[in-house]
Formats: structure tokens, C-alpha cells, sequence
């Protein structure tokens, strides 16, 4: 199981799937790539290698958040954690298996088990933060209609969240994850022949997708 509850991994789920779409649209924005604009620094696979350009950004705490057309990688000096596109699992990687370049989903290692249970959650949390960072910061540089543009070009039901509201819903998901209850029962399963960090989520009182580079 993950370290985060069904609820919240379904809420993560929807939401980043609409935003690895929007960062998407932010790349071949006509007027400038605003993921460059934003201070992220760009690596295309090497020599016309087929996948999806890494997209890294340094923060001023040391932390780095590292995007893909199929995910993201929250990494601290420690190590750091993968976000699935698709199933908004954290898995944990310690920092030595996190240095050389990927840029396809079958490249980025094996899960281990983080140090303790409360950092996936805890970098899980941050990375969120970064998200609802970003988007604040693109409804105040390029404005609100900008953002239903992007919308309007997507194919996916999106009524009940205007992108006005999506820094919000990032911002209330990181606070449910937060304040969630962890118990202390961990296990390592595996998934299509990979590692992942699960661990039991019931509460402590109970007893117990590749895009094109660019």
C-alpha cells in the first residue's frame, strides 16, 4: 500500500495528470518556454535519443524538482521521491541512484525503503508546494486567460476545477497529506517486476505514461 491514503493518491492522481499537461503547453508557449522562464534548466535525451527532456530546477533550500512528460523527482542531498504521472505513488531513492541522466519512465530505479516512514510524506508535501508555486506564479505572469487556453486545448474533464482553483487544490492536498496518521508497518512489493515503497496506511488506532522531447 502507499504511504498515502487512497483519497489523497486519487485527489494527487487528477491533479498532476492536468499539470504535466499544462507544464506541457508551457514548453511550446509562442512567446517563450515558461518552464525556462521559471528558472528551469533544460536536458534533451542524448544524441536524438528517443523520450522526454528533463526539466530541472534548483531551489534555494538545496532541494531540486526535476519533471518529465511521465512524472516528477522531488530530490534532496539525502535522495528523493518519484511521482508517477499516472499513479502518484511516492517511491523513495536514495541520492546515489539518482545522478545520471533519465528521461524515460523504465530509466528511473528501483524503490527502496526511505530512512524512516515520514519522509516520502514529507518530500510529497514539498513537492506539492512547488506546484502551487508555479502556478501562482504563471496566473500572475501571463494571466488568467492564458490558463483557460491551455485548458480549452485539453481533452479531459476539467469543469469542476478552473485553473484560478488549482493552486488551491494543490495547496489543500499537501495539507491533507500532511496531517494524515502513518502507521509504523512498512513492506517493499513488488510491481511489474520493479520495487515500490508501500506501506500500511490504516490509522495508528486502528491496531494496526512517455512524451515527446522537447
Amino acid at each position: 500500500m502507499s504511504p498515502i491514503s487512497e483519497l489523497c493518491r486519487s485527489k494527487g492522481q487528477e491533479l498532476l495528470h492536468r499539470q504535466c499537461w499544462n507544464w506541457g503547453r508551457d514548453i511550446v508557449r509562442p512567446e517563450g518556454n515558461l518552464l525556462l522562464e521559471a528558472g528551469f534548466l533544460r536536458r534533451r535525451p542524448p544524441g536524438g535519443e528517443p523520450g522526454s527532456s528533463c526539466y530541472r530546477l534548483a531551489l534555494s533550500d538545496g532541494d531540486s524538482l526535476m519533471l518529465w512528460g511521465f512524472g516528477l523527482l522531488y530530490g534532496t542531498h539525502r535522495g528523493g521521491i518519484y511521482l508517477n504521472r499516472y499513479e502518484f505513488r511516492p517511491v523513495w531513492l536514495p541520492s546515489e541512484t539518482i545522478r545520471g541522466p533519465m528521461w524515460k519512465p523504465d530509466m528511473i530505479p528501483a524503490g527502496q525503503a526511505p530512512p524512516s516512514l515520514r519522509v516520502p510524506v514529507d518530500l510529497t508535501v514539498s513537492a506539492i508546494r512547488r506546484i502551487a508555486d508555479y502556478e501562482e506564479w504563471v496566473l500572475a505572469r501571463c494571466g488568467l486567460e492564458y490558463r483557460r487556453a491551455v485548458l480549452r486545448q485539453w481533452r479531459e474533464p476539467s469543469e469542476h476545477l478552473p485553473p484560478q482553483a488549482l493552486p488551491r487544490a494543490w495547496r489543500s492536498l499537501a495539507a491533507e497529506i500532511d496531517g494524515q496518521p502513518l502507521n509504523a508497518k512498512a513492506q517493499l512489493v513488488r510491481n511489474g517486476g520493479a520495487e515500490f515503497n508501500r506501506v500500511d496506511e490504516r490509522p495508528i488506532d486502528s491496531g494496526v505514461r512517455s512524451t515527446a522531447s522537447r
